[in-house]
């Protein structure tokens, strides 16, 4: 027959499994896992961020470009004189203010993480969500840029022969 002292011996020996197997317990549970790695955390984190200021950006450039393109517009109305310089103003105004349209609805998009099925969830996938339409936009409004950049090229190269002749 165990004594009170074998008891209480038994007792302490138990509880001490049972708290070993509990810190064993948490120990596994309380581990991260390899794909919660804390710099891919904040990877992912930034990134989220950085959606929201590009969607910040594209509303301030859409406000900018149709304030601009109001203001070409109403004078474009009002005076006929020069139409082709303002006409090719108007429509880099107008393809930078649909670069923004389209930059916002993308990342609006993403942002919002919807679930597309479907046809129209296949053309709104294709279209906005892989940036096909903004990157459209955007190098659009990079092409139309040459015309007026050679055009200042022949311009300044004019300037530069006719200055150093008279030299």
């Amino acid at each position: 027959m165990p004594t009170e002292l074998e008891d209480v011996t038994a007792e302490i020996s138990m509880h001490t499994t049972s708290i070993n197997a509990t810190n064993i317990i948490i120990d596994y549970t309380t581990k991260t896992a390899a794909f919660f790695d804390p710099t891919y955390e904040l990877a992912i984190t930034i990134e989220f961020y950085f959606q929201y200021a590009i969607i910040i950006i594209g509303i301030f450039g859409m406000a900018a470009n149709a304030l601009v393109l109001y203001a070409l517009i109403a004078n474009h109305a009002q005076e006929t004189k020069k139409r082709a310089v303002n006409l090719l103003l108007i429509n880099q105004n107008l393809l930078d203010f649909l670069a923004c349209v389209l930059l916002v609805i993308t990342f609006s998009l993403k942002v919002s993480n919807m679930h597309l099925t479907g046809a129209l969830g296949y053309f709104i996938c294709v279209i906005f969500v892989n940036e096909n339409a903004a990157s459209c936009m955007a190098y659009a409004s990079i092409i139309n840029l040459t015309p007026t950049l050679y055009r200042n090229l022949l311009l300044a190269c004019y300037l530069c022969q006719r200055c150093s002749s008279s030299i």
